[in-house]
């Protein structure tokens, strides 16, 4: 089975409960053709009993019983047999679930394992950092060392971080406005929308970088002036801009912008032509990318340690891989229940099938007795007609006054009332 999301997996179980619980609400089928083979032999019997029974009627007697126990039986294991197909086919799939959820599981386990781990490495560097906590009210730390601060867990508001990077984004839109009136002057085609957003980005992340490295200084050293790689990335940031502000100011103006050009073209200089003051464009320019630098550096420096940011994405992870673990468990809990009840279901339907075979054998017995009294019975009446004959109708137990006159009767005659009487007898014995 190829492996299935979660969603699907549970979609998976749910038809598999479905499945079970409609075939364990199935009944066994029970045995049925009793009345119709013990009918079958009476009739058989009766018919044989017009021209006399010996030992031998009860050979096909029993070979009828045998072919019914033989019918009855194979419809029961065919029955049964299609049953645990059914079942072997809902053990099948629900062991494929079973496997995916134990993979799962193991995955996961460890996966929270790992993650429980880097929370608290990240909380002992928070907590310990480089040493301890110094000794006694007046002790000094030494340089470059200081205790940890769990308050520092709590980090900024989220409201706050999203107003500083909000108003950070509009002020890069502006530099990009800014740049593009720069870049248009020596390019004129479609490269300018690319450089002039290189530009833009790249010039904020060295901003951003800059503050960053002016919070670590600040956190190791205490002393934020001996933050070499931050006034490095400050220095260069502010080469960009000082640059662009210079290169503004004495750029010509573009050429869709140049009035004789207008003029040779139109006949005529349009009013409203003019570049404008170059000075006051410069200086606009260089106040917004001072502007953005400002927010890039102070988001910066008021972004967390790596210690803290590692404790707050492993927890936020967490939160989220422990109940997805939890929801699992608990569907890998009704799996193995499910597999459990096939089991028993498997095991209660093979003794009731066995029950079912049971009476098959005890209706064959049943049967067989029957026939047995049945002949002894007829083979009685025979016997009683046959002595009749013998002793010229005369009835055991009966006075001899009380025997009707046959005198003056023909034999045929004799013989065709016996002959009825007896039929009447055997009627009665078959019904």
């Amino acid at each position: 089975m190829m492996m299935l999301d979660d969603r699907k997996r549970r979609a998976e179980l749910g038809r598999i409960a479905k499945l079970l619980k409609q075939l364990s609400l199935q009944p066994v089928p029970p045995m049925s053709g009793e009345k119709e083979l013990r009918q079958q032999i009476r009739k058989y019997l009766v018919d044989q009993a017009r021209f006399g029974i010996d030992d031998s009627i009860m050979e096909p007697i029993d070979e009828v019983i045998a072919s019914y126990l033989i019918e009855i039986k194979s419809d029961l294991l065919r029955r049964h047999a299609a049953e645990e197909v059914d079942l072997g086919r809902l053990r099948a799939d629900l062991g494929g679930l079973i496997a995916q959820y134990d993979h799962d599981r193991g995955s996961r386990e460890g996966e929270i394992n790992d993650l429980r781990y880097q929370r608290k490495g990240a909380l002992r560097v928070i907590e310990d950092r480089d040493t301890v906590t110094p000794a006694g009210p007046n002790a000094a730390e030494e340089d470059g060392y200081q205790y940890g601060n769990v308050g520092v867990l709590a980090g900024r508001s989220r409201w706050w971080l999203l107003i500083l990077y909000v108003a950070l984004i509009l002020a890069m839109a502006a530099d990009f406005i800014m740049f593009r009136q720069v870049v248009e002057r020596i390019l004129n085609d479609s490269a300018v929308f690319s450089l002039v957003l290189a530009l833009t980005v790249v010039t904020t992340y060295v901003a951003h970088l800059a503050g960053e490295a002016f919070q670590r200084a600040k956190q190791l050293r205490r002393n934020v002036r001996r933050a070499l790689g931050g006034w490095l990335l400050s220095g260069l940031w502010l080469t960009m801009g000082v640059g662009t502000f210079v290169f503004r100011l004495m750029a010509p103006a573009p050429a869709s912008s140049n009035a004789a050009d207008v003029f040779v073209a139109g006949g005529g200089v349009p009013a409203g032509s003019a570049d404008g003051s170059p000075l006051l464009s410069a200086v606009l320019l260089l106040l917004l990318y001072l502007l953005t630098g400002a927010l890039a550096i102070s988001a910066g420096y008021h972004s967390p340690r790596v210690e803290i940011a590692q404790f707050i994405r492993s927890n936020r992870r967490l939160k989220r891989r422990q109940p997805q673990l939890a929801v699992l468990l608990r569907d890998l809990a009704e799996a193995e229940a499910l597999n459990l009840q096939i089991d028993d279901l498997q095991d209660s339907r093979k003794r009731q099938y066995a029950i079912e075979v049971d009476r098959c054998e005890s209706v064959a017995r049943r049967a067989r007795a029957e026939a047995e009294i049945l002949t002894r019975r007829l083979r009685s009446a025979s016997g009683l007609h046959w002595l009749r004959r013998l002793t010229g109708g005369r009835r055991f137990g009966v006075p001899q006054a009380e025997v009707p006159d046959q005198g003056g009767s023909e034999p045929e005659n004799n013989d065709k009332d016996e002959y009825e009487h007896n039929r009447e007898r055997e009627d009665d014995v078959s019904k």
